[in-house]
């Protein structure tokens, strides 16, 4: 949901017929969204949030250029569109950076709709699963960043991912541990009470105009809602 429109029902998984074709959508939504962002001062630093009412709640931080340990970076191309997407078809909620232009270094300072969405969570949010994009270079396909605190729910998401994504290579808190005091997983962990897990997802598997990124979001959506049920079911 956009902030000042109202609700809008998104398609379940059984209504994403044609994966690619839906990513384009939303990847073009989430284009216009950061548009309006830039020419509407009064919104601040906007946020996307779409409330599904799950254990896992989807985030992406760096769908916009944004601000990090004091210092502007470039966004992490496509990550915002491919977490609407891995959303819609998993069924679980979805906070989405949309704009963020406010300097910040830690997360008692950040006040902006993002942060602030994050921190209203309630039951039965259980999890923060935070989408970023890493380069090719690094190489694996998926990096799983366990936090500063990782606890049960982080072991099991991490087994239920590894196994889910075969034959893609899966590595875990290298080259991304997500572990510095920005991270929203540390946010999760260090001062939320939730169970936090940052994905990495390399730049080959980033695109809504590539056919060929399409397995892997598939392969990631089908896993999240894995972990969604799992999480559900978990002590």
């Amino acid at each position: 949901m956009i902030p000042g429109t109202d609700t809008v029902t998104e398609p379940t998984a059984a209504d994403v017929v044609d994966l690619t074709a839906r990513w384009r959508e939303l990847d073009a939504r989430f284009g216009k969204a950061r548009k309006r962002a830039r020419k509407r001062v009064d919104d601040g630093d906007p946020a996307l949030l779409t409330d599904r009412g799950s254990a896992v709640v989807l985030t992406a931080p760096h769908g916009t250029r944004h601000y990090r340990a004091g210092a502007m970076k470039a966004a992490d191309l496509h990550t915002g569109s491919l977490t609407l997407l891995a959303g819609e078809v998993a069924n679980v909620s979805t906070v989405v950076s949309a704009g963020a232009r406010a300097e910040w270094d830690t997360w008692d300072e950040r006040d902006d709709a993002f942060a602030r969405h994050l921190r209203d969570l309630r039951d039965p949010a259980r999890m923060l699963i935070d989408i970023h994009g890493m380069g090719d270079h690094h190489g694996p396909d998926f990096c799983l960043g366990t936090g500063p605190r990782p606890g049960p729910l982080e072991a099991l998401a991490v087994e239920i991912l590894r196994t889910e994504l075969e034959p893609f290579e899966v590595a875990v808190d290298a080259p991304f541990d997500a572990r510095p005091h920005y991270t929203v997983t540390s946010l999760a962990q260090r001062h939320l009470g939730l169970a936090g897990l940052q994905i990495e997802v390399a730049a080959r598997w980033r695109s809504p105009h590539d056919d060929a990124s399409t397995p892997a979001v598939a392969a990631l959506s089908t896993a999240l809602t894995v972990v969604e049920e799992q999480l559900r079911e978990a002590a």
